[in-house]
C-alpha cells in the first residue's frame, strides 16, 4: 500500500492569464485530517475544484494510491472515491432526505424507484454516523446544520476514501460544530482521509493533523498541528504578524439616529432599542433567535408592525426600495442569494444602489460609474482583474467586499451588517473591522449581527442579546463577557 492515497504534483491554474494556483503540491495519508489555510483569494477553493472535477488544471498531475488519474469532471471523482462537501449546499429542497442522498442512483423494481431499499440503504448510513433523519421527509424542513450532515451521508454513499469540507462550520452555532467534529474524528478512525478548509483555528485545533496554507496560488507552508502556533499559521496565511486583530476604537457616540418601538412580526416579538449616530451597536444570540429577521423588518425586506424614527422623523420602510431612499443600506448574511448577481461585473454589482444618481435624462454617466467603482476597489482592497471581472471568479471574502461596496456607495445613514466577516480570512477580517471603525469614526450608525462573540466584544460600543425572537437583555462593554451574552442567549 503506498504511504499517500492522494497526490497533487505541480498544480497550476491560469484564468485570463493570472495565477491563480502556481506550482503546488499537496500529498495526503489514509486517516488524516489536513487542513487547507489561506486567506480569501489564495487559491484553496481553485485547488479543491480541481481534484472535485469542477475545473481542471492547467499544468499537473493527480496521482491516486501512486496511479495518475485524469479527473476531467464532477463524475470522475467520484468514481476515484473522493467526494466533497460544499461550503454552499447543492440539494432539491422539495425532495426527501433519501431522494437527495441518492439522486440519479435509485434502485428499481419493474421499472419503478424500490422505495424500500431506498430507505433501508439511508438508514443504513445514517446508522453508521449516529445520526437521526426521516428518510421520507422533505430536505427543505431542516436546518442549514442538518442539511449539511445530509451532504456528509450523501458523500459516504459514494463510498468515498477521500473527503473533502469546505468551510463546513461557517454557519454552525458551537453545539452543531461539536456534532461535526465528531464525526470527522469518526471518519479519520475509520480510515478516510479528509480536507477540511476553514477560516477557523477552532477547527484546525479541534480536529486537524496538519496544515498546509496557501498564500497568492502558491504553498507558504505548514506542518504538524501540534507543532504550529496561531501566531504561526496566520503569519504563514498573510506574511506579516496581524498583532492587533481589533482597531483601536476612535469613534464617539453621538446624538440619537433611529429610535424603534415595539418592532412586531411573526418572526420577532415587542423590539425597542436606539441607534445613535457613530455608534457600532452589536447584537448577539443564537441562531434562530431573530436577529437577522429584526434586520430585515428594519430594512424592509420583511413587513412588521411598531413604530420607527430616523432622525426624529417617523418611518416604517415597506419595501428595501423604501429602505435605501431613506438612508438604511443591508449587508444580508448570504452574500451569494441575497447580495450579489454573480453573473455580473464587480461594476455593475457596484453600482446597483445608486444607478439614479449617476442617470443623467435617461443615460448613465460612464465616467462616474468607472470613477465610483475604482474608488472602493481600492477602498476596500479587492483583489481581482479589474472592474469588469465577474463576480463569480472572486474568492468569498472578495465577494462580501462587492457587497459591503454597493452598499457604502449609496452614503447611508445607518448601515445594517449581517455576519460581515462570515467566510472571511483573518487577513480580510482585520480590513473589514479597520472599515467598520473607520465608518463608526465618520459618524455612521452601525449594527452588526455576529454569531462570533469575540467579534462582538471587539468591534461593538453595546451589545443587545436576542432570544425567540425578543431582546433578552442589553450590555455595556463593562459588562459584556462571553459568559454573560451567552447567558442572555439562552433564556429570557
Amino acid at each position: 500500500m503506498k504511504e499517500y492515497i492522494l497526490e497533487m504534483n505541480h498544480i497550476s491554474k491560469i484564468y485570463d492569464g493570472i495565477h491563480a494556483l502556481h506550482d503546488v503540491s499537496l500529498q495526503l495519508k489514509r486517516g488524516e485530517v489536513l487542513c487547507l489555510c489561506g486567506e480569501n483569494g489564495a487559491g484553496k477553493s481553485t485547488l479543491m475544484k480541481i481534484l472535485a472535477g469542477v475545473e481542471t488544471p492547467t499544468t499537473g498531475e493527480i496521482l491516486i494510491d501512486g496511479n495518475e488519474v485524469h479527473i476531467t469532471k464532477p463524475i470522475d471523482s467520484i468514481y476515484l472515491g473522493i467526494s466533497m462537501v460544499h461550503q454552499e449546499l447543492i440539494q432539491i429542497e422539495d425532495m426527501s432526505v433519501a431522494e437527495n442522498i441518492f439522486i440519479g442512483r435509485y434502485e428499481t423494481k419493474a421499472g419503478f424507484i424500490d422505495e424500500k431499499a431506498l430507505r433501508r440503504r439511508t438508514s443504513e448510513l445514517m446508522e453508521r454516523l449516529n445520526l437521526q433523519f426521516d428518510p421520507d421527509s422533505l430536505v427543505r424542513q431542516y436546518s442549514v446544520a442538518h442539511r449539511q450532515l445530509i451532504e456528509i451521508i450523501k458523500a459516504l454513499s459514494h463510498e468515498a476514501s477521500i473527503l473533502i469540507f469546505d468551510e463546513p462550520t461557517a454557519a454552525l452555532t458551537l453545539e452543531e460544530t461539536g456534532v461535526l467534529y465528531q464525526i470527522i474524528r469518526q471518519l479519520r478512525d475509520e480510515g478516510i482521509a479528509v480536507i477540511l478548509i476553514s477560516h477557523r483555528m477552532e477547527d484546525i485545533y479541534a480536529v486537524g493533523d496538519r496544515v498546509m496554507v496557501l498564500r497568492d496560488g502558491q504553498v507558504s507552508g505548514g506542518g504538524a498541528v501540534s507543532e504550529l502556533s496561531v501566531d504561526d499559521i496566520v503569519k504563514l496565511m498573510v506574511g506579516r504578524q496581524i498583532t492587533q486583530q481589533f482597531p483601536e476604537k476612535t469613534n464617539h457616540r453621538g446624538e440619537v439616529v433611529l429610535a424603534v418601538k415595539h418592532l412586531e412580526n411573526d418572526s420577532i416579538s415587542d423590539i425597542s432599542f436606539s441607534l445613535h449616530r457613530g455608534e457600532i451597536l452589536g447584537i448577539g444570540g443564537l441562531v434562530g433567535a431573530g436577529r437577522t429577521e429584526l434586520l430585515r423588518a428594519i430594512y424592509g425586506v420583511d413587513r412588521c408592525t411598531g413604530e420607527m424614527k430616523l432622525e426624529g422623523r417617523k418611518i416604517l420602510n415597506r419595501t428595501p426600495m423604501e429602505g435605501l431612499e431613506r438612508g438604511f443600506a443591508f449587508v444580508p448574511e448570504d452574500r451569494k442569494d441575497q447580495g450579489l448577481i454573480l453573473e455580473q461585473s464587480i461594476l455593475q454589482n457596484m453600482v446597483l444602489s445608486v444607478l439614479r444618481k449617476l442617470t443623467t435624462f435617461g443615460f448613465i454617466n460612464f465616467s462616474k460609474e468607472n470613477s465610483l467603482c475604482h474608488d472602493y476597489i481600492n477602498k476596500l482592497k479587492i483583489r481581482c482583474s479589474g472592474k469588469n471581472m465577474t463576480v463569480r471568479m472572486l474568492s468569498g471574502g472578495n465577494q462580501q467586499k462587492v457587497v459591503i461596496g454597493k452598499c457604502l456607495a449609496s452614503e447611508p445613514k445607518v448601515l445594517l451588517l449581517d455576519e460581515p466577516t462570515r467566510g472571511v480570512d483573518v487577513g480580510a477580517k482585520a480590513e473589514i473591522y479597520k472599515m467598520i471603525n473607520e465608518l463608526a469614526s465618520g459618524g455612521m450608525a452601525i449594527i452588526v449581527v455576529s454569531s462570533e462573540m469575540t467579534e462582538l466584544l471587539g468591534i461593538s460600543d453595546r451589545i443587545l442579546v436576542m432570544h425567540e425572537g425578543h431582546l433578552s437583555g442589553e450590555l455595556s462593554m463593562e459588562e459584556a463577557s462571553e459568559e454573560a451574552i451567552m447567558k442572555l442567549a439562552i433564556t429570557h
